[in-house]
């Protein structure tokens, strides 16, 4: 048989001739829609897995929000929970604060089970109550939830709503009908924001509070509000001292080199200390130079920028207070602060503190400034040697002010935000606070 002859044989055996080409195209159809199926399957099943990792891990879905009517701004700082998981508290702030109610009776709220697409669903944890704390006037709010089991892992819709409209119509929205919520209409009856949380999934924080025997507003607004600021605070004072060791160890160097700068014999004579410089030292370590990795340096300083505060940060915090510990007796921390605003009015940057005021005096005792021309070339080494340690005092100075003028106010302005929460929070725990829809 020719190869021809056996050619023509198997095409006709595996019907690949030109009489069976509709068979052969169903045939390869199917092969083709089997394939996809299977790769359609293949990926279903992957973007599941993937989803319900999401939804384990994703603790919070929306990291912002904007409320209905008044259009205020504002972000969810976190969700926290207890370790067994079965309390969460969701705390927000607003970007404008003063647009807001700081009573905790003006808000209520709703609670809806959603999907990973945030479509509405029924609720699954069993026995939801919650609360709502506003902490002062610093603009922070939260809501509380409780359950009397561990949270499901679901995506909760946490509707807001506030019930005085403080920044146009003040509308109050009492007698409203709360099916409204689960769809959009009450979003336009009233002012609402809503976010989307899961307090069963990995990715929430602990908070120590939650698992006390009672809730802290306190303790939770420092924990979450203030604890990070207070950890930068620290950070730029420790840095401050640092640079403030380094201007000391400067001016040591320079006044030092005026008895070894000479010009025909003449030298400059170390001049009188700025007093606000003075008798000032940096003591301890960086976090460099020790092996715990923990920074010791202090300011011990024998005066005060005016306005400025020395008081030792290092040892407290701002939960524990500062104010209490440096308010003099009989004079309230407001009428502490305002004294310090009082003593900087009339300064401004160019004050020198004494350091433009040096006398710079030549061994042979004349002035360097006033018998001298500044463009003497003759007098060039003796004139670098004044402007290096003039401008070392400067830095120095610059930067003290800064320690004790600024950066400590910083902490302080903390502790009077935590005065405040201790001072102004309200609470709602009333029962028709929370509604839940299962």
């Amino acid at each position: 048989m020719s190869i021809k002859d056996r050619l023509t044989k198997f095409t006709k055996k595996f019907k690949l001739d030109s009489h069976h080409a509709i068979e052969r195209f169903g045939l390869f159809f199917g092969v083709l829609s089997l394939a996809g199926l299977l790769v359609l399957t293949a990926s279903g099943a992957s973007a599941f897995v993937a989803g319900r990792a999401q939804l384990a891990d994703t603790a919070l879905w929306t990291p912002s929000f904007t409320t209905s009517k008044t259009q205020l701004k504002g972000s969810v700082d976190g969700v926290y929970t207890n370790q067994l998981k079965n309390k969460s508290l969701v705390m927000m702030h607003f970007d404008d604060q003063a647009k807001i109610s700081y009573s905790a009776s003006d808000y209520q709220a709703f609670l809806l089970g959603s999907n990973e697409q945030l479509r509405s669903e029924k609720l699954t944890t069993s026995g939801v109550s919650g609360s709502f704390y506003v902490f002062g006037s610093t603009g922070y709010v939260g809501v509380l939830l409780e359950a009397k089991q561990p949270f499901e892992q679901q995506v909760l819709n946490l509707t807001l709503r506030a019930k005085a409209e403080l920044t146009f119509s003040q509308q109050q929205a009492s007698g409203a009908n709360n099916e409204d919520v689960v769809g959009d209409s009450s979003f336009a009856k009233f002012d609402q924001w809503r976010v989307f949380i899961n307090p069963g999934a990995t990715g929430t924080k602990s908070l120590a509070t939650l698992d006390a025997a009672n809730f802290d507003p306190t303790q939770a607004f420092y924990e979450v509000a203030l604890k990070t600021k207070e950890d930068a605070a620290r950070a730029a004072l420790d840095a401050k001292l640092a640079e403030m060791r380094a201007n000391l160890t400067q001016i040591s160097s320079y006044t030092d080199d005026l008895a070894t700068t000479k010009v025909d014999g003449l030298f400059l004579r170390p001049p009188t200390v700025p007093m606000i410089i003075a008798g000032d030292e940096i003591s301890g370590h960086s976090a460099s130079e020790t092996k715990e990795k923990m920074s010791t340096l202090e300011l011990n300083a024998k005066r005060v920028v005016r306005g400025g505060f020395n008081f030792g940060w290092r040892s407290g915090n701002v939960y524990d207070g500062y104010l209490d510990g440096i308010v003099p007796k009989g004079q309230s921390y407001i009428e502490f602060l305002q004294s310090k605003a009082t003593e900087t009015q009339g300064t401004n940057a160019s004050d020198s503190n004494g350091i433009n005021d040096i006398q710079w005096t030549l061994s042979n005792g004349k002035s360097l400034t006033q018998d001298y021309r500044t463009s003497d070339v003759t007098m060039r080494p003796l004139t670098t040697a004044m402007n290096n340690l003039s401008q070392a005092y400067q830095d120095y100075a610059t930067n003290k002010a800064q320690y004790q003028g600024t950066l400590l106010l910083e902490l302080l302005k903390l502790d009077i935000d935590l005065k405040d929460v201790r001072s102004n929070s309200t609470t709602n725990t009333d029962e028709g606070f929370l509604t839940t829809y299962r």
